[in-house]
């Protein structure tokens, strides 16, 4: 497998920080020329280190004004691939963690008010087959959302 170097990093923390960023301009933040930019990018997609790119929104703004974290506790441990494949199908479900700890399953879930939780929580979440309980956190704010920036 091909390693990543000092440039690609560079690239990565440019773009990490404004993913619009024109290849031009990070070829000129970076030293180097934009055709390198471009192969490089190429050569990390291909490698599969960028697997895509996404937008930040701000739910609040669009009217959808909660933001809960549910920790899920299996009723067996082999079934969180079927829990996390149901999981996958309700929209409102924006991040899925397998994870270890006392949950089998952590989600992060947006809804536009206790009413829309409420529909989401108990028609969708709670009636799939393989989750035991429940334990779910209603962020007040988020402080951070970032990737990590590599050295400059």
């Amino acid at each position: 497998m091909k390693k990543l170097d000092a440039v690609d990093f560079r690239i990565l923390s440019l773009l990490s920080e404004d993913a619009q960023m024109a290849y031009t301009e990070v070829a000129k933040k970076s030293n180097i020329s934009s055709g390198t930019v471009h192969m490089r990018m190429k050569k990390m997609r291909d490698m599969g280190v960028i697997t895509g790119t996404t937008l930040n929104m701000d739910y609040a703004r669009m009217g959808w004004k909660l933001t809960i974290f549910i920790g899920i506790y299996l009723k067996e441990s082999a079934s969180y691939k079927e829990v996390i494949e149901t999981l996958k199908l309700i929209p409102e479900v924006v991040k899925i963690h397998h994870i270890t700890g006392k949950y089998g399953v952590f989600i992060k879930v947006h809804a536009k008010d206790s009413g829309h939780f409420r529909e989401v929580y108990q028609d969708r979440i709670l009636t799939i087959e393989g989750i035991k309980l429940t334990e779910s956190f209603m962020s007040l704010e988020e402080s951070l959302n970032r990737h990590i920036l590599f050295g400059e």
